[in-house]
């Protein structure tokens, strides 16, 4: 019973506070995004302003395509893919542990911060097909 009335305050706090504070301006933006050819399993997909005055965005990567939800604007583009390489413990030294996915970063660490990337991206509405072609010979800016 004290499970449930838990659950059920943890509920009406979150309906409560939902529509709370500023709406939202971020639009979102949807395409695809792969490194030399092949597309980008998982990860993520980041867009910081370029003036550093709005809200960064971003969303998820999975299987070369992604949706971002952004502040309109300038921005520098940083990704970080990763790829399922295997299978590890979930804890380490216990000979029962559960197990789960090991990852391998496939994206150059240039794509990964904001002052090294090379990508851009001016956002002004809603889009699709915004596409990323990522090298594994990046030139970081």
């Amino acid at each position: 019973m004290n499970r449930i009335f838990s659950s059920s305050v943890a509920l009406l706090v979150v309906v409560a506070f939902s529509g709370c504070g500023e709406e939202s301006s971020n639009v979102q933006v949807t395409g695809n995004i792969s490194i030399d050819g092949e597309p980008i399993p998982k990860g993520t997909i980041t867009f910081v302003s370029a003036d550093g005055e709005t809200p960064t965005g971003g969303g998820v990567i999975k299987d070369g395509t992604y949706t971002a939800f952004v502040p309109p604007g300038e921005k520098v583009v940083m990704v970080l893919g990763n790829k399922v390489v295997g299978q590890e413990p979930l804890y380490e030294g216990v000979s029962d542990s559960p197990m789960r996915d090991s990852y391998e970063k496939v994206t150059p660490d240039a794509y990964n911060a904001a002052h090294l990337t090379p990508l851009k991206a001016t956002i002004t509405e809603s889009q699709e097909g915004l596409d990323f072609e990522l090298s594994k010979d990046v030139k970081a800016k």
